[in-house]
């Protein structure tokens, strides 16, 4: 579901059918598109990364928003996103970055998609089921493993599986590219072995007359920390959504983050000392205490364990998680805000990633929090939260 609202006021619940939601700033994610091309330059071709529903941000809202404001293209993982956001009017060109079953070669006759191939069998495959089609073309990238050792085949394989996609009277062979596994880190020898690597199979297949149009192999950290890896094309994920690749490769400060978390408070308990809260009594109150209970929980993307988020923001202050997270409610304890006077009601706001009155949680912070990174804390945000444009 996509509402819309403005950055300075508190949604109106009759806006969205949860009260909890993702907030997209469309005005940031712009902002962040046009960094990114100034840094690339007119000439580039800039893929959005719009996997994983866009980092968890909503691919049907942020895709068009993100051609609007100047991406060319879009990437995703699988044949099923790509699909989604043709269904939802999207009309951009769309590369698939992992792995497609040749199985589904007249799905990506019938969706226009373009595919990554790097095994023959497959290659075969495509361009058969493209041929069956009356002379359609099935668009596809070469792709190249110079050192991450995830998907692609190797440079001394390439130049063979890229003379038989260019000879292949089924296929387009539009692209060629690699992936970066160490460009996050400060310490760069490693990419730049990979790009070597790849630039070299450049030169080779230029010499042969067979190098695809656009190669590329810069992700959101090579874009901005390697700029010698631009070449003919990027694709930028994370960077796109105003957040950082690393630690070792922050952010600059003119992106901005595109997300924020927020609830509303369902009720407030108080508690006597002894009286537990939440599943299997695992929190007990140690003396008189006030509970806030928030609709977020695990199913939502808010994890029960082994970590949690530790604390929310309500009434501009840290407000402890406690008790288990349930599957759709969480529990934080205020009452050392009722305390100090702040008075906490039902339908109060909580924002659990974004800021409040001064405070902030970044999704930086969370990821902390649980011992991972924020790609992962973005991701895991379940399509059942409604996004609201603003």
């Amino acid at each position: 579901m996509v509402a819309t609202a403005s950055p300075s006021e508190q949604l109106p619940l009759d806006q969205i059918s949860r009260p909890t939601w993702l907030e997209i700033d469309l005005d940031a994610l712009a902002n962040n598109v046009a960094e990114l091309r100034r840094r690339t330059g007119p000439r580039r071709i800039l893929y959005a990364v719009v996997k994983a529903n866009a980092y968890g941000h909503g691919a049907e809202l942020v895709a068009p928003a993100a051609l609007e404001a100047g991406a060319d293209r879009l990437a995703v993982a699988a044949v099923n996103e790509a699909i989604s956001l043709r269904h939802a009017g999207v009309r951009a060109p769309i590369l698939l970055l992992g792995y497609t079953p040749p199985e589904l070669a007249e799905t990506l006759l019938a969706y226009d998609l373009a595919v990554s191939v790097y095994e023959t069998r497959a290659a075969h495959a495509f361009a058969a089921a493209a041929a069956a089609r009356n002379g359609k073309q099935l668009t596809v990238h070469l792709k190249v493993d110079t050192g991450m050792h995830r998907l692609g085949i190797d440079p001394a394989d390439a130049p063979a599986l890229c003379k038989l996609l260019s000879e292949s009277a089924g296929l387009r062979l539009e692209g060629i590219y690699t992936h970066f596994s160490t460009a996050d880190e400060s310490n760069k020898d490693y990419s730049r072995l990979q790009l070597h690597r790849f630039t070299s199979l450049l030169e080779q297949l230029r010499r042969a007359g067979c190098r695809p149009p656009i190669a590329h192999a810069a992700n959101s950290a090579a874009t901005i920390d390697l700029p010698e890896a631009h070449l003919d094309a990027v694709r930028c994920g994370i960077l796109l959504y105003g957040l950082s690749p690393s630690d070792e490769v922050p952010s600059p400060r003119e992106f901005r983050p595109v997300l924020s978390w927020k609830a509303r408070i369902a009720q407030v308990r108080r508690l006597n000392p002894g009286e537990p809260v939440s599943y299997g009594n695992t929190w007990r109150a140690p003396n008189p205490r006030t509970v806030a209970v928030v609709p977020v929980g695990y199913a939502d993307g808010f994890p029960r364990s082994p970590h949690t988020w530790k604390s929310v923001l309500i009434g501009g202050r840290q407000a402890p998680v406690v008790g288990r997270v349930c599957m759709d409610h969480t529990f934080a304890d205020v009452t050392e805000l009722t305390e100090s006077g702040i008075p906490i009601a039902r339908d109060d706001e909580v924002v659990l990633i974004g800021g409040q009155q001064g405070a902030a949680i970044s999704a930086e912070d969370a990821a902390v929090r649980l011992e991972t990174n924020n790609y992962e804390v973005a991701s895991r945000l379940m399509a059942r939260l409604p996004r609201v444009a603003i």
